[in-house]
């Protein structure tokens, strides 16, 4: 019989809802992706027969969106060409994990899936870019599935942070300052945005981003002056 956790919550504050199962076997899981359908809540992470399902508050949703907005209008002003993945599901059954990512993007590999329906990590390649919103639940099983199936590289985004997780040669992830996938950005640099977001017009925001990233991050991931 499955065992149940959940988290504490947080006095005084809205926080996601986690339930966690244990002892979930695959064809379970699956039942539980089939149940869900194309629902976006709850989310559901799978790691050795561990699962968990999270419905996001507004906070971790509204989180979630403005850095989809960054990492658009970042690579924009770079003029690097993107393919969004969002929530998709991320699982293999021979990797024993299964995730679904805040939001995702292929990059470096955008062409590779441009014109797919449908993602089979057994032969596509994972996101380039992963980003998980972390508001009142960890992301830790997330981050391990992410490992297994070789993700480059992983952003946390925390109240207080962005860590940002670069997948190393053996297979580890390693805090890192600078984004490979948007080239020259800081983890600093990304949560002051987000940050300073809070009651400003989000497409002036957005254009300001967009020139920020043309006019100071292209040229200092070109190696020119700020």
């Amino acid at each position: 019989m499955a065992t149940v956790t959940t988290p504490e919550r947080e006095a005084g504050t809205e926080t996601d809802q986690c339930i966690i199962l244990d002892r979930v076997d695959w064809p379970d899981y699956e039942a539980m992706l089939r149940m869900r359908g194309e629902r976006s809540s709850p989310r559901i992470v799978y790691l050795d027969g561990r699962l968990s399902l999270v419905s996001p508050s507004y906070r971790h949703e509204s989180l979630k969106i403005h850095l989809e907005y960054f990492v658009a209008a970042a690579l924009s002003g770079l003029g690097i060409e993107f393919e969004p993945a969002g929530s998709t599901t991320y699982r293999r059954e021979q990797k024993k994990g299964g995730a679904e990512g805040d939001t995702s993007y292929y990059i470096a590999h955008r062409d590779v899936v441009l014109e797919k329906e449908t993602i089979d990590l057994s032969v596509d390649p994972p996101p380039d870019l992963v980003v998980e919103v972390v508001v009142s639940h960890d992301a830790e099983d997330s981050i391990e599935v992410y490992r297994r199936f070789g993700v480059p590289e992983v952003w946390i985004f925390t109240r207080r942070e962005l860590l940002v997780l670069i997948l190393q040669p053996d297979g580890s992830y390693a805090r890192g300052d600078v984004s490979i996938a948007i080239p020259g950005i800081t983890a600093a640099e990304v949560h002051s945005w987000i940050i300073r977001r809070k009651g400003r017009d989000i497409i002036a925001w957005m254009d300001d981003i967009r020139r920020w990233s043309a006019e100071v991050v292209a040229p200092r991931s070109r190696g020119g002056a700020t």
